[in-house]
């Protein structure tokens, strides 16, 4: 059977898409993505077993003058033994819009349930001012009881530019 590389057949799986191939005078043959059409993760945070806030933390130093997008999920990993708050996650931008500081806040729809179940999830696009920072931070995380309730915080960050 022979193998027919095209960029059209079959079709791409939902959110993909496929590659431009090329053959050189020798044989040799490759698949290109344009660039433009890539995502560049540029930087992730894998936050386990976290039992308090995390202070003010650069998901990016210095952005360029670019949109990002900022995938977030949070979850209850360890439930207190007696009450607890899983915390709101905050992500903070300046806009290279309107020169001004952004913050996006992420909560649980029931942040004080104190369950495996309780989570919240969001996708922010946003566009960033070059050579400012993208931060992530949680706030009002709240345990009460001898075994604390700790929380896993997962955050990717990718220039769509």
């Amino acid at each position: 059977m022979a193998i027919n590389l095209n960029n059209a057949t079959p079709a791409a799986p939902a959110g993909t898409v496929n590659a431009s191939w090329q053959q050189d005078g020798s044989g040799n043959v490759s698949a290109n993505i344009p660039a433009s059409g890539t995502l560049l993760t540029l930087n992730s945070v894998d936050a386990v077993a976290q039992a308090a806030n995390i202070a003010a933390t650069n998901l990016v130093a210095s952005a360029a003058n670019a949109m990002y997008r900022v995938s977030i999920t949070i979850i209850v990993s360890q439930t207190a033994t007696t009450s607890s708050t899983l915390p709101s996650v905050n992500i903070t931008w300046t806009d290279r819009n309107n020169g001004t500081l952004q913050t996006f806040t992420l909560t649980a729809a029931s942040p004080s349930v104190n369950t495996l179940t309780t989570y919240a999830q969001a996708t922010l696009e946003l566009s960033a001012q070059t050579a400012t920072a993208i931060q992530y931070a949680t706030a009002s995380y709240a345990s009460v009881g001898g075994t604390p309730m700790q929380y896993a915080l997962h955050i990717r960050i990718e220039n769509m530019s």
